[in-house]
């Protein structure tokens, strides 16, 4: 086995380094850029928003609509139950379903509405937040990383003793 020996420029003997091995701050860099891009892909997974969540936030605006005209209505039911037995019939049979029950004529018409037009725009703006919301992800990681990775070059510079 051949061993290839390099002094350095405090005169000490070690063993020459390959040309295309990483350096120990760069190894660091490395895991610490791995270890914060799984924290980040697990809090953009938690945070990013769903088509559930639309889904719900219209339920529940038709359920304060109802209530509007009925106070008493939905009183005993949880929200996850109303919620599943909307998705379940399916949102506009349920509404119908629903308007029907508590006798909700024309007088309702303006405010279901204006909840389908929210509803709408929601659905249609859940591609773009979801893209926004990637897209700060990665500036996320990619500026404190670019920025860890500037000082750790420049510790290695200061440290070997300039260029």
């Amino acid at each position: 086995m051949n061993v290839i020996l390099h002094k350095d420029r405090s005169g000490i003997w070690s063993r020459a380094q390959r040309g295309h091995g990483l350096k120990s701050w760069q190894r660091l860099w490395l895991v610490t850029g791995v270890a914060y891009l799984l924290m980040l892909v697990a809090a953009g997974w938690l945070i990013m928003p769903e088509r559930r969540q639309v889904d719900k936030a219209m339920v529940f605006a038709v359920t304060e609509e109802v209530r509007r005209y009925d106070g008493l209505a939905f009183v005993g039911d949880s929200p996850e139950r109303i919620f599943e037995s909307a998705r379940t019939q399916g949102y506009g049979p349920w509404i119908a379903h629903v308007r029907k029950a508590y006798r909700i004529g024309r007088e309702g018409d303006a405010g279901f509405d204006r909840i389908e037009r929210a509803y709408r725009q929601d659905m249609e703006a859940l591609a773009t937040k979801r893209l926004k919301l990637s897209g700060w992800l990665c500036v996320a990681w990619v500026v404190p990383m670019g920025c860890l990775y500037a000082l750790g070059s420049l510790i290695g510079w200061v440290k070997q003793g300039g260029p």
